[in-house]
């Protein structure tokens, strides 16, 4: 007796059943070859992005580029306070900021040690 189902008969069907099991060492197969392409292609993205980075030369500026020690006159009293008042502010406000945790310590230091050297032309 044959039994069909949308044109197909299943009888015949029957036949390919002992292969099935047969056939899950292809899907096994498939999906391992698939995770290798996969992870290959992963590595080539990878070092593709790695060559486009530009590398910006990071240089520090240098205390004579921050302040004009030509320009100072330090018989000018008043430029002389001006200076050493804004030094102080600039100092308050990293002070604040490192205590607040929005600077790092290493942060920290550096910017107090430029500020002691910009205090420094000054003879203080």
């Amino acid at each position: 007796m044959e039994i069909k189902m949308n044109g197909y008969n299943l009888t015949s069907l029957k036949e390919f059943l002992p292969f099935i099991d047969e056939t899950k060492y292809l899907y096994l197969f498939f999906i391992i070859i698939f995770i290798i392409v996969f992870w290959i292609l992963s590595i080539i993205v990878k070092s593709s992005s790695k060559k486009k980075k530009i590398e910006v030369p990071k240089n520090q500026p240098s205390l004579n580029d921050i302040v004009d020690t030509r320009d100072i006159k330090i018989s000018d009293d008043n430029e002389f306070v001006d200076v050493l008042v804004a030094i102080e502010e600039e100092m308050i406000a990293i002070r604040e900021l490192y205590v607040g945790g929005y600077i790092s310590k290493g942060v920290y230091i550096s910017e107090t040690d430029r500020l002691y050297e910009k205090a420094k032309i000054f003879g203080i």
